[in-house]
């Protein structure tokens, strides 16, 4: 069993790092609303696993905060073994030596490398196949850039060549090269961003455009995580489902979440990603014959309360269930994911043989973007950035494009 590591105290807080190329993961996991730390780890995995911890909630909550003493750390360990036999391997010495090396440059690589792990050892427990694969891959990629570029600026900040701190134009100089090679962020977008670490002009001297550009440029580096992450995942899941279905054979640039981002930007009748999704939904279960309405859409709404208490209400089951639906797209009373699951499900169980688990995952995806946006937009409270946003995003099909393209390379 593991040791004490603070004082005579288990604790396993979250180690992040500001960073725009490689975001916390702790920060990912919550826009996606999974869990962001180990106490939301153990509380998933009891309900997961049906298995109740002999311990109390406040002690799972301290785990990951102020500590916990030998004897619950040593009840919570004995839990975990119970579900796996073999999880002391996680606890991996080579591993526990490559997130040190990587702390140690502050690079956020440390937790990705954890939870590849972690990834790797359960995919190989269980036997199976799913569609994370080609995202893992990319993440390490990913991973191995950020580690090797924060261990060139730690080393060079080191030998006093620069000051870590205060030297933003020599540190981007640093991060430029991994950048342009390990990003798909337009090149004239980081010349905008190279011009602007090279200049001497305040920024007084800069015009309202010139500003404007030099935000435009910051989201497309912002973004350019997130959408490439979302491309591998689907890039990954046409893949899986090529892999257990040699007829299935989408059309060519087929992506769903292209769709997703295409109603986001161009059309009227769209309030945000999550909207943009639960429009698509209803146009992917329409026909020709039969189109979709939004009424009947929210007829399979899952509702706390009982057909009585509504009758008894005077409001028809159907009315409370499109209100419902209707603040959903309004960005009000969004549902749990167990709730949207259980839509999603009643959905597809009446109109066609979807996959409910990647539907929903689309919509954890989209409750991210609106989140991103969101937090980019009260940066600056301009109006004037919200066309910014969806040229920005709008960039997607040539991420799903470029990682397609670079999965049949490797098949061929």
């Amino acid at each position: 069993m593991l040791k004490p590591n603070e004082g005579n105290k288990y604790v396993f807080k979250n180690i992040h790092f500001k960073s725009v190329y490689l975001p916390p993961l702790n920060e990912v996991t919550q826009l996606l609303h999974l869990p962001s730390n180990i106490s939301g780890m153990i509380t998933h995995a009891q309900s997961f696993y049906d298995s109740d911890l002999p311990v109390s909630k406040s002690s799972v909550f301290h785990l990951s905060s102020r500590g916990v003493g030998k004897p619950t750390f040593k009840k919570i360990y004995t839990w975990f073994k119970s579900l796996s036999p073999k999880i002391n391997e996680v606890f991996n010495l080579q591993v526990y030596k490559k997130t040190s090396k990587a702390i140690r440059v502050t690079s956020n690589a440390s937790t990705y490398y954890s939870y590849i792990h972690g990834f790797n050892f359960s995919k190989k427990c269980n036997n199976n196949d799913n569609e994370l694969n080609i995202l893992i891959d990319w993440l390490v990629e990913r991973s191995n850039a950020d580690y090797l570029m924060m261990s060139e600026i730690h080393n060079i900040a080191k030998s006093k060549s620069i000051d870590d701190k205060k030297s933003p134009k020599d540190i981007w100089q640093l991060q430029k090269p991994y950048w342009q090679s390990n990003s798909l962020v337009p090149r004239q977008q980081l010349n905008i961003l190279n011009e602007f670490y090279n200049s001497d002009k305040k920024l007084e001297g800069y015009t309202e455009e010139d500003g404007l550009a030099l935000i435009e440029a910051t989201y497309h580096l912002i973004f350019d995580f997130y959408l490439s992450a979302i491309a591998n995942y689907e890039v990954g899941l046409h893949s899986y489902y090529r892999r257990i279905d040699e007829n299935y054979k989408p059309k060519k640039g087929t992506s769903f979440f292209t769709n997703v981002l295409n109603t986001f930007i161009e059309s009227d009748e769209s309030n945000g990603c999550f909207d943009s999704v639960l429009i698509e939904l209803k146009e992917l279960v329409s026909s020709n014959d039969k189109p979709m309405t939004w009424r009947r859409l929210a007829s399979f709404v899952p509702l706390e309360k009982s057909q009585s208490d509504y009758t008894e209400s005077g409001e028809s089951l159907n009315d409370r269930q499109y209100k419902q639906l209707k603040d959903w797209r309004n960005g009000k009373n969004l549902p749990s994911f167990l709730r949207l699951e259980k839509f999603i499900k009643a959905i597809f169980a009446s109109h066609g043989n979807y996959d409910s688990l990647a539907m929903l995952m689309y919509f954890r995806i989209s409750r991210g973007i609106d989140t991103k946006i969101q937090e980019c937009f009260e940066q600056t409270h301009s109006e004037k950035v919200i066309p910014i946003f969806k040229t920005v995003i709008g960039q997607y099909p040539s991420y799903f494009e470029h990682y397609t393209d670079k999965l049949n390379k490797a098949a061929t």
